[in-house]
């Protein structure tokens, strides 16, 4: 996977992370990021811990997910789970009252799907962004149907690009889901990755 050079965790992008093998293998979205005593950083999909990991670099699951860069003040012993509802990451916490439900690691739930978008739609997918070689920075909605794409130019190649399930697509990156429901034809969401969110500019 190539590696980005933005980095807003407390960490070297070259350090030694875990990470669930059917999140590696797009099998499962990335819901949940544990960081061990030792400030290990641990990135996996939904159902029980501890499941099946493969080594990599943190600078590469930062490039294949950037969603995970708005886990900067994650400290060393916690962990956050990705919440569908509230679209963003929650922190696992201690209930002292007996009332509070704790934040569970799942997988994209029909019943937090927005009514705007239809799962089963086909989106556009640069093979290299879908890959983790390449970032995934834009969001492009042009003769009907919608493309996200790495950096570079707006045009590309048929045999470059993918048709994947919306549905698939929001499991693969999360932070796509407010995003494709206000994408405006003729118009590109271009991933800010300093402010982490996505930024509107017409296309050209």
């Amino acid at each position: 996977m190539a590696q980005n050079t933005e980095n807003r965790l407390d960490a070297s992008m070259q350090q030694e992370v875990s990470v669930d093998e059917d999140v590696l293998a797009l099998r499962a979205p990335l819901v949940l990021v544990r960081r061990n005593d030792q400030g290990e950083w641990i990135f996996e999909g939904p159902g029980e811990s501890p499941r099946p990991t493969v080594r990599t670099v943190l600078g590469a699951v930062v490039n294949a997910w950037p969603h995970v860069s708005a886990l900067a003040e994650l400290e060393p012993g916690s962990a956050a789970v990705w919440s569908w509802d509230n679209h963003g990451w929650t922190s696992e916490f201690e209930c002292t009252c007996g009332e509070c439900e704790q934040p569970v690691a799942a997988d994209l739930d029909r019943r937090t799907w927005p009514g705007e978008l239809d799962p089963e739609d086909l989106v556009s997918v640069e093979e290299t962004a879908l890959s983790g070689q390449e970032v995934l920075t834009n969001i492009l909605y042009s003769s009907g149907r919608i493309a996200l794409l790495g950096p570079g130019e707006q045009h590309r190649t048929s045999d470059q690009l993918a048709s994947v399930a919306m549905a698939n697509v929001i499991r693969r990156w999360p932070h796509t889901m407010r995003a494709l429901c206000s994408v405006r034809s003729g118009y590109l969401l271009r991933w800010n990755a300093e402010s982490l969110n996505w930024h509107e500019y017409e296309a050209v």
